[in-house]
Parts: structure tokens; C-alpha cells; sequence
């Protein structure tokens, strides 16, 4: 991908718009006890002049997936960046196989307590939508960091 921009305004919109920190951190459920509260600034990560890796800037709802690449200055007015969005490990899965472990525990319990059949009617379809909101959510929040860091970064 090209941007717009040269390399030297790439590292300082990078400087400008992330906080430096561990991106995995970010990206799980355990991001609201992480000691960094600043969300004036868009990303969360690391960079150099030839590399970087971020995440969104959230605490409340994380984004399992960072952005990592390289910057490779290709004239005064442009630079090549080569970059993959990547899922962060356990924040990705945890919300992929979490409502479908949930399923399973909860209609082992109501199992197990030998509950009615109207109970399983009722609450099944409430944790299947969790199933299918949860999937949403995860190719929502991709796309979201892609088109948010190819706006600032003014990336083609």
C-alpha cells in the first residue's frame, strides 16, 4: 500500500496519534486494568522508523486484532507501507469460542437440573444471537482499525 504522505510525517502522525505501549495488552479483556487511560489519542502501540505495531486506543470495548508492517520510504512525497491486520491471540479467541463454550456450560447445568424444555426454548436462541453478535462484532472492530489507520495515515 502507498501513502500520501512521506516517511518522516508518517513517523510523526504515528508520534502523534498512538500511545506507546504493549499492543497485546489492549486487546483482550483485561485492557480496563491496564494503567494507561489516555483515549484522546486513536492507537495503542509500538513503532520505530522502520516498523510498527498497533492496536486500537480502547479500554472499554477492546479490539482483538493489530495492525503490524514496515515503512519503506519510497520518494519526498510518498512512502510503501506494508502491513497485515493480525488477531491478538487470547482476546480474539476469548470472544470467538467464549459465547460457544457459554452454550455448552449453561445447557450442561440446565441438564444436569433436569430443567423444562420451555427453558431451553427460551434461552438458547438469547446465547445464539450472542454467538452471531460476537462474530459481527469481531469482523466490525477489523475493519474499523483498517479504515481508521488508512485515514489518518492517508494509505491507498
Amino acid at each position: 500500500m502507498i501513502s500520501k504522505i512521506n516517511s518522516i510525517e508518517f513517523i510523526e502522525r504515528l508520534n502523534k496519534n498512538t500511545k506507546l505501549g504493549n499492543p497485546k495488552i489492549k486487546g483482550t479483556p483485561f485492557a480496563e486494568i491496564s494503567i494507561s487511560r489516555e483515549t484522546n489519542k486513536p492507537f495503542f502501540g509500538t513503532f520505530d522508523k522502520t516498523k510498527f505495531k498497533l492496536t486500537e486506543n480502547a479500554t472499554l470495548f477492546p479490539t482483538p486484532f493489530t495492525i503490524s508492517g514496515e515503512i519503506n520510504p519510497k520518494s519526498n512525497t510518498q512512502t510503501e507501507i506494508n502491513y497485515e491486520v493480525k488477531p491478538i491471540g487470547f482476546g480474539y479467541y476469548w470472544l470467538k469460542y467464549m459465547p460457544i463454550f457459554g452454550i455448552l456450560m449453561f445447557n450442561l447445568i440446565l441438564y444436569t437440573q433436569s430443567a423444562p424444555l420451555k427453558v431451553y426454548q427460551i434461552t438458547n436462541p438469547i446465547m445464539f444471537s450472542f454467538i452471531v453478535f460476537s462474530r459481527f462484532y469481531l469482523w466490525r472492530k477489523k475493519n474499523k482499525i483498517e479504515t481508521d489507520f488508512k485515514k489518518i495515515f492517508e494509505i491507498e
